[in-house]
């Protein structure tokens, strides 16, 4: 074992539930020179170590026996963005068929390990490892710190180099170029790999990707059903979520619930489950959401992974179906786990109003509403302000109800979701006739004040424009397509001025990190980022004055 000298600098962790295992990882990591080694019982205190701690190398067993498995886990480290660039994580498994199930989600670790395994194991898969990341680390380095442009650029040096790591170097210019919002050029970057190999499952995932990025969703669509129906592509869940994403953005949100479902039989873990609940209850197949959220509920019961939306959300479907005693049982359930989540408090009084709103216990809903509305600081696009509008319209608060609404699509009135949603809220209160009313007049007045701040702009009235806009992110601050529009004329006011106005590209950053989270992974949000760095460049070349962008 000749890598002793090199892996002796490699701080590892352990994640195994049983203390014999425990003990022969470490020896076996011991006989490899790696000797600082932390080690976890559970994904809950593993979860805490990697927050407080960075480690070069994670070995995690698949099946913890306990409510979080392995690959959840390790999906959790990696959304939250808590691996760091050089950590290598390896997944210890005893089941065989553990490679085609982590190859159709949608992370999958550096290496997995079948069990039983020795130090030559994991030392071959080291050096293996260790090559590759340090080959690729001045890419990874700058895409850990959101540096876009320095890893499109080390991507650039790498490719010139024409050694053995091309092909990797190409898949990460084409993610990068897909971040920056220059779609077009991913889409080249992409092509480029699969005039080498047409086959390239990464390549032609990426082409789709990039094509609904640039809004040609029914080429997207295209090419990722041909992925799903070749050798090897029906499994990889990733290219039904390009069919899913393209047939909502074309109209089609039943076409999406159908691939969605189609996804969850693929891998069905609690996200995926989630997503086909979510989708089929705005859908009104209030029994495909109930099968779903229940399996998504009782795959994450207890895990970290769990969410509060999801039990919400059961528990809102099952009083639509008239299961009120069900629903309540479920929202008892799930009470201790999110009892300190506000969302939590607001959304599960609103449901437990139309359930007794539903009962006949017209006296205790009145009362359950009270605290609803006193828990409830402002109405947002959420399931809390529908689920209280819909209990308000039930007990015959009318005007209530309909302004609850008001101000869920005023709160993001570009949300296709949120528009399904509170029109089904309307149908199903007898309100049909007011979904017009309601979601339209809302929508028109965001979209009048965008028009007014971008009038008052071509007017050369930089400054009311931009307090005409402020104004209204102030006052819808997690309406997305305020957001865009604002980040948008801020831009555009930087350009007019011909300024780096330093305060006006924090305001910007700040729209920007905001609908990052509002819009994970959107390819709205990369294009206005990309038009945000175009407008720093165009400043910094006519002042020659570095902006950090």
């Amino acid at each position: 074992m000749s890598h002793q000298g090199s892996l002796s600098q490699i701080n590892a962790l352990i994640i195994e539930d049983m203390a014999v295992q425990q003990t022969t990882l470490r020896g076996q990591l011991t006989l490899l020179g790696i000797t600082q080694v932390d080690v976890a019982s559970n994904a809950d205190d593993a979860y805490r170590l990697v927050k407080s701690r960075r480690y070069g190398l994670i070995l995690c067993d698949f099946n913890l026996n306990q409510k979080t498995d392995g690959q959840q886990l390790f999906e959790l480290l990696r959304e939250q963005n808590l691996l760091p660039a050089d950590c290598l994580f390896f997944m210890v498994t005893a089941e065989s068929g553990y490679a085609s199930v982590a190859a159709a989600t949608e992370h999958h670790p550096d290496a997995y390990l079948l069990k039983p395994i020795t130090a030559s194991d994991i030392e071959d898969r080291l050096k293996a490892m260790l090559e590759k990341r340090q080959a690729l680390l001045p890419i990874n380095a700058k895409l850990a710190k959101d540096d876009l442009a320095g890893a499109l650029k080390a991507c650039e040096d790498m490719l010139a180099l024409r050694n053995r790591w091309f092909m990797q170097a190409l898949q990460l210019k084409g993610q990068t170029l897909l971040k920056l919002g220059r779609h077009e050029e991913a889409q080249a970057t992409y092509r480029q790999a699969l005039e080498v190999r047409q086959d390239l499952m990464w390549a032609r995932l990426g082409l789709a990707r990039a094509l609904k990025a640039g809004g040609q969703f029914a080429e997207a669509r295209k090419l990722a059903q041909d992925i799903i129906d070749s050798k090897g592509g029906g499994k990889l869940v990733a290219a039904y979520d390009v069919i899913a994403e393209s047939l909502e953005a074309m109209g089609d949100p039943q076409g999406a619930l159908w691939v969605l479902r189609d996804a969850s039989m693929v891998v069905p873990s609690a996200r995926r489950q989630r997503l086909v609940g979510e989708s089929a209850y705005r859908n009104g197949d209030l029994d495909m959401a109930k099968a779903a959220l229940s399996k998504a509920t009782k795959a994450s019961r207890g895990s970290i992974v769990a969410q509060p939306q999801d039990s919400l959300l059961l528990a809102q479907t099952l009083v639509d179906m008239g299961e009120n005693s069900e629903a309540m049982r479920v929202i008892q359930d799930a009470s201790p786990a999110f009892r300190n989540v506000p969302v939590f408090g607001v959304t599960s009084l609103a449901i437990q109003a139309q359930s007794e709103i539903a009962q006949g216990q017209a006296e205790q809903a009145e009362k359950t509403l009270l605290k609803a509305r006193e828990a409830l600081s402002k109405g947002k696009a959420d399931l809390a302000t529908i689920a209280l509008a819909k209990a308000e319209l039930k007990a015959g608060n009318e005007e209530v109800g309909l302004a609850l609404l008001h101000s869920a699509i005023s709160a993001d009135h570009e949300n296709l979701r949120v528009k399904q949603l509170i029109a089904k809220t309307l149908e199903e209160t007898g309100h049909e006739d007011k979904i017009g009313s309601v979601i339209e007049s809302a929508a028109e007045g965001m979209q009048n004040m965008v028009a007014d701040a971008r009038k008052l702009l071509r007017d050369s009235r930089i400054d009311e424009a931009v307090s005409q806009i402020q104004n209204a992110v102030h006052e819808y601050p997690e309406n997305s397509g305020v957001l865009l529009q604002a980040a948008q004329i801020q831009c555009m006011a930087l350009r007019l001025n011909k300024s780096a106005d330093a305060a006006r590209i924090d305001t910007i950053k700040d729209y920007l990190d905001r609908l990052d989270k509002l819009l994970p992974g959107h390819d709205r949000v990369y294009t206005m980022r990309r038009y945000f760095r175009e407008t720093v460049s165009m400043l910094e070349a006519s002042t020659n004055r570095k902006v950090d962008a």
